[in-house]
């Protein structure tokens, strides 16, 4: 294949072709001339535009075919003025004809683009209409989609606090179980330690009253024994009364024979100044023991009095308990009020759930 074509040789092909008869084509001249047929199509295209010049079709006496006689080439001439006068009647007429066409072609297409015209804005305005009408129904789309997020919050919400209410009952109910252990191992304490004061109170009751019983037993003793001193002091000082009295009487009688018993009465008043002695000491020893059976009696006024005071211990500690059971007891009314209130709260909320739900469902078979 040549990679450039003459022009020269092409417009002798060409020229081949149209003095044959024939219309030249690029198939035929890429069959003639080997050749790219696009440079085929543009030469092809350029010697149409040059034929009438080459051809000297006006004006031009030059024959039209070389190596011919003058005559001949005068009538071939002739023939061929007289086929292009023909040739360009023909084509005036048909391009006269084909310009009416043309123009009532345009008409018509004037005419339908008109209709175009009309159609493609009523389509424009059914157009703006329906995009109004989508906008309006994805503003309406947009609103229920709100509402639903709204409900979804809602329900989230609603949900949330149903968990938190869960939540709350079951931290209660612990709450309530570690309280109703709280007191049952309280009770228990309680229970144990009123008995453990009873016992131990009991067992100072009794440990005082035995206590008092020997004490008791003690200041009997002791009064016997002081009452034996008393009565053995008593006659001691009757004795020594009655000697006194014997002495006076022996002094009386003895008055005249005082001089010769001087020795017999200083021995006399040495006894009495013993005696004296001796009572003055017996007193002593007297009033000790009174002393002592003093103390003794004070000491088990104290114990009566610690005795009374266990008593109104117990009492006290009867009372606490009391008081305490009371308080647990308030406590226990307290959280089970608790417990209802809770309940039905969460029977509120299970309520409202199932309005929200039902709520739900309506907008969802109005959306579908």
């Amino acid at each position: 294949m040549n990679s450039q074509i003459s022009t020269e040789e092409f417009n002798k092909a060409a020229d081949t072709m149209l003095l044959a008869g024939t219309a030249p084509t690029v198939d035929a001249l890429a069959v003639e001339i080997e050749g790219d047929r696009q440079q085929l199509e543009t030469m092809l295209n350029r010697w149409w535009q040059l034929l009438p010049d080459r051809m000297r079709l006006f004006n031009d006496d030059a024959p039209l075919v070389p190596d011919l006689p003058s005559s001949l080439a005068k009538s071939v001439q002739s023939l061929w003025h007289q086929a292009v006068q023909e040739a360009q009647s023909a084509l005036s007429h048909d391009k006269h004809y084909h310009n009416l066409a043309t123009e009532e072609a345009q008409r018509h297409a004037e005419t339908e683009l008109k209709k175009a015209h009309g159609v493609q804005a009523e389509q424009d305005q059914r157009y703006r209409e329906l995009q109004q009408l989508i906008g309006e129904e994805k503003h309406h789309t947009q609103a229920l989609e709100a509402e639903i997020s709204v409900l979804k919050i809602n329900l989230a919400t609603a949900t949330t606090e149903q968990k938190t209410e869960e939540q709350r009952r079951e931290n209660t109910d612990q709450e309530l179980t570690l309280l109703q252990k709280k007191l049952d191992d309280s009770k228990h304490t309680f229970d144990q330690r009123v008995k453990d004061e009873q016992r131990h109170s009991l067992e100072q009751v009794a440990k005082a009253e035995a206590d008092t019983r020997y004490y008791r037993n003690s200041l009997e003793k002791l009064r016997d024994e002081c009452g034996r001193k008393e009565s053995a002091l008593t006659k001691d000082i009757h004795n020594l009364q009655a000697v006194i009295a014997k002495k006076d009487v022996k002094l009386d009688t003895l008055t005249n024979q005082i001089k010769s018993l001087e020795s017999e009465l200083k021995r006399f008043k040495t006894e009495g100044t013993h005696s004296v002695r001796e009572r003055s000491k017996l007193s002593g020893s007297l009033l000790s023991e009174q002393n002592r059976s003093k103390r003794l009696e004070d000491k088990v006024a104290e114990l009566t009095e610690e005795v009374k005071r266990s008593n109104q211990k117990q009492l006290s500690t009867s009372n606490e308990a009391a008081r305490r059971e009371n308080t647990l007891r308030g406590q226990l009314k307290d959280k089970n009020e608790e417990v209802m209130r809770t309940n039905a709260r969460m029977v509120s909320m299970e309520k409202k759930i199932a309005a929200h739900e039902e709520e739900v469902r309506r907008l969802r078979s109005r959306l579908s």
